[in-house]
């Protein structure tokens, strides 16, 4: 009940007082351009540190997918060690899973986006131990063969 009074209050403060009018312009306007300068700011860092870690510059071993024990999904693990000199903190993958014949024809079942890694400073390694899911259409008929592509790596100083 009180903010509909203030509403009220504040409605008819701009609709009588001139200066009023004019300080909430003021002060909306601010805000606005904060807003924006902001969320400038930060497409622009966000931009920067995809630029400071290469993939050459990451080291993926003993990387394993199968299907988890439970469940519907499939288990990722391995190792990912940073040689870069920047904090590596964010591992964007595209992982695929294949459904293979006997003559090694291969179609998609499953397509996955995910960040695969923990924080990892530089010089340091982490181990990878994630559960994923592909959805319902990933039944496997023949062999099962997996790949992944790094699509986004980003870090910090």
């Amino acid at each position: 009940m009180l903010w509909a009074l203030l509403l009220i209050a504040g409605i008819i403060a701009l609709v009588k007082f001139p200066s009023f009018r004019k300080t909430i312009f003021v002060i909306a306007s601010t805000l606005a351009l904060a807003v924006v300068v902001y969320l400038l700011y930060d497409k622009q860092q966000t931009e920067a540190s995809k630029k400071l870690v290469r993939v050459e510059e990451l080291e993926f071993a003993d990387m394993r997918m199968g299907p988890e024990s439970f469940g519907s999904g499939y288990k990722l693990t391995g190792r990912v060690k940073n040689n870069s000199r920047y904090t590596v903190f964010v591992i964007q993958t595209k992982i695929h899973v294949l459904d293979c014949d006997d003559k090694s024809n291969c179609e998609v079942v499953g397509e996955e986006e995910r960040d695969i890694a923990p924080l990892i400073p530089p010089g340091q390694v982490r181990d990878i131990d994630d559960s994923i899911y592909f959805g319902s259409g990933t039944h496997i008929r023949g062999h099962f063969q997996w790949n992944y592509t790094i699509s986004e790596i980003r870090a910090r100083p």
